[in-house]
Formats: C-alpha cells, sequence, structure tokens
C-alpha cells in the first residue's frame, strides 16, 4: 500500500512539473530551496539547512496561529477577570441584601410576638382558649426550603426565627376561626340591636343630647327623650337595626312627620321631624336602610333628626349603644361633646 500511494505521489508531481499553466508554476515556485546559515562569533562549526518556500509558509502560517491563539487566551482571560470582578460585586451586594433580610426577619419576629399577645388577650376577652405555641416544634415546608447551615453545623438562627414564626401563625389560624365565629354571631346580634349612627354618610351636629333640659320654645325643664342630630335638609335617615315598621304619623305639636320601628329583643326607636317618610306601617325593614330624609317637620328650631331608643317602655341614653358599635372611638369626639353639653 505505502509503494502505491509514493507511486501516485511521485506520478502526480510528474504531472504538475510537465503540465503547463498556475498549477505547474506553484509547484516550481514553492519547491525552491533556499539555505539558511548561523554562523557563531566563535570558531565553532557553521550550521546551515536548507528548507523550501513549502516548509516556510507552513511555519510561519503556525506562527500566526500560535501569536492568533495567544492574543485570544490573553482576551479571554481578560474577560474572565472582569467577570469574575462583577461576581464579587453581586456578592457583596447579595451580602448588604442579605443583612438587610436578616433585620427584617428580626422586625417580623417581634412583630409576630406583638400580634401574639394581641391574639390571646383577645381570645381572653372572647373567653376563647388559645393553643400555644411551641417555638421548639419547628420544621415542615419552611425548615425544608430554608436548609442552610453554618460552618459549625448549627441551623442559622434567622432560620430558626422564621420557622418559630411559621409554627405560631399555623397555630393562630384555629384562633382566628374561633374569633371569627364569635365575631359572626355578634355581628348577627348587633343587627338586631340599634348599634349604627342614623344619618347616611355625614356626622351632623349633636344640639341637643339625652337628659334633662330647657324647652327651646316653653323656657322650662323637661325630660329630652333623645338625641338631636342637626345637618341639613333631605340627609337621608337610616334603620339602626333590622326590624318593623310599626307607626308612620304627623305629629303637628311634636314631633312632626315621625317613625317608629319595633326592633328584636324588646328593642323599639323613633326618628322625628323628618322630611320624608319612605316606608309604611309593617314594612320588614334592614338595618342602614333609608326610611326618610331630615326635616324641619313639627316643634322643631331647624333641621335636624330627633332619634330615640326604647327597652319595652323604658327611655335609654341611645349613645351608649352606638357606642356598642363602635369601639374603635370613631364617635369619642362626639361624646366629648355630648359630655360637654352635659
Amino acid at each position: 500500500m505505502p509503494d502505491l500511494k509514493s507511486g501516485k505521489n511521485r506520478k502526480t508531481r510528474r504531472i504538475c512539473k510537465k503540465s503547463g499553466g498556475f498549477p505547474g508554476s506553484l509547484w516550481r515556485f514553492g519547491r525552491q530551496k533556499f539555505t539558511i546559515m548561523l554562523v557563531p562569533h566563535t570558531e565553532k562549526r557553521t550550521v546551515h539547512f536548507q528548507v523550501s518556500l513549502f516548509t516556510m509558509f507552513f511555519m510561519g502560517v503556525m506562527f500566526l496561529g500560535l501569536l492568533a491563539g495567544f492574543f485570544w487566551f490573553s482576551l479571554d482571560f481578560s474577560g474572565k477577570e472582569v467577570l469574575l470582578a462583577a461576581r464579587s460585586r453581586d456578592l457583596a451586594d447579595t451580602e448588604a441584601n442579605l443583612d438587610v433580610i436578616r433585620d427584617e426577619v428580626g422586625q417580623l419576629v417581634i412583630s409576630s410576638g406583638a400580634f401574639k399577645n394581641s391574639l390571646y388577650n383577645t381570645m381572653d376577652m372572647l373567653g376563647l382558649e388559645g393553643i400555644s405555641a411551641d417555638p421548639a416544634s419547628g420544621g415542615g415546608d419552611l425548615a425544608s426550603l430554608f436548609a442552610v447551615e453554618q460552618a459549625d453545623g448549627n441551623t442559622l438562627a434567622e432560620v430558626t426565627d422564621l420557622q418559630s414564626l411559621r409554627v405560631s401563625l399555623d397555630d393562630s389560624v384555629s384562633s382566628l376561626e374561633d374569633i371569627g365565629l364569635v365575631l359572626s354571631s355578634q355581628k348577627d346580634l348587633l343587627s338586631d340591636i340599634p348599634t349604627i349612627w342614623p344619618l347616611q354618610g355625614v356626622r351632623g351636629w349633636v344640639t341637643q343630647v339625652f337628659g334633662p333640659s330647657i324647652h327651646p320654645f316653653g323656657k322650662y325643664w323637661y325630660l329630652h327623650r333623645g338625641i338631636d342630630l342637626a345637618f341639613g335638609y333631605g340627609v337621608p335617615i337610616m334603620a339602626t337595626a333590622n326590624g318593623k315598621v310599626v307607626k308612620k304619623e304627623y305629629d303637628a305639636n311634636g314631633f312632626g312627620y315621625y317613625i317608629d320601628i319595633q326592633h328584636n329583643y324588646g328593642f323599639k326607636t323613633r326618628y322625628a321631624h323628618m322630611q320624608r317618610q319612605l316606608v309604611d306601617v309593617g314594612q320588614t325593614v334592614s338595618q342602614r336602610e333609608v326610611i326618610g330624609t331630615m326635616g324641619n317637620s313639627g316643634m322643631s328650631t331647624g333641621p335636624h333628626l330627633h332619634y330615640e331608643v326604647m327597652i319595652g317602655t323604658q327611655l335609654v341614653d341611645p349613645i351608649k349603644f352606638l357606642n356598642m358599635a363602635n369601639p374603635d372611638g370613631s364617635l369619642q369626639n362626639i361624646t366629648t361633646k355630648l359630655q360637654r353639653y352635659q
């Protein structure tokens, strides 16, 4: 097989030599040989050797390839160095963000403790038993998600705090459900008791409180049976509890146009000096349903609503029941005004 290949190569060279044109000229040009002599400064023997143009061209290509490779690796190394510097900056930013997260986790744990105490205090007020959370019983999904350990093998403190927080929140769910049931029952109860402000969209001004007062027309002492709320003509008046309209009349020398509503548990409310009456006797109304508008009918000194609350035949101060529905203090300013009137 080698003899056949060498024979083919010799045959190819003979053909190139014999053939004219560019291939033959290129072959003859490339086959030219040059002698390179290395003459030492000492008296040692001169070294010389011959190389063809093809060999010189091949060596030049190899040198250029090595030079290009060197520049490519230099550029690649510079790029890796820049990337490494960028990653170092990112790592520093990540560490700074981790410090912020740790601070937030600490604040979250503090807020969780405050929420837990408030929750259990609320449950005590409602007569419910709270479930105490055991911080040491951490685990679950959060533990598997944050399975991060320090070099000494101890779990990070922030992860332990998050696990405790998860356990606390899990235990709070059932407590919140119990509170929800109690509040739902109270909501149903409060909708049957006159506990909302009777004016829709406005507070108005308390111009007269419940109790002994001087009659604005007769100038004598009398018992003011409710509270007077002034604002303006046409202000919508709402039923303060679920009930049934039992009276709808006009009293020219007293209440003017007024409505009485009977509620559950023996409560009854009266809305007087109205401009318009929008319900009829026997009609069932819901809490917050508009039953009329504010006016100045009957013996009145200006547009206002005279509002009364009765339990059976006993008159009571409406403010006490209005405060029942507003334990957040939203009526604090009005209550203060009432104290000044009294």
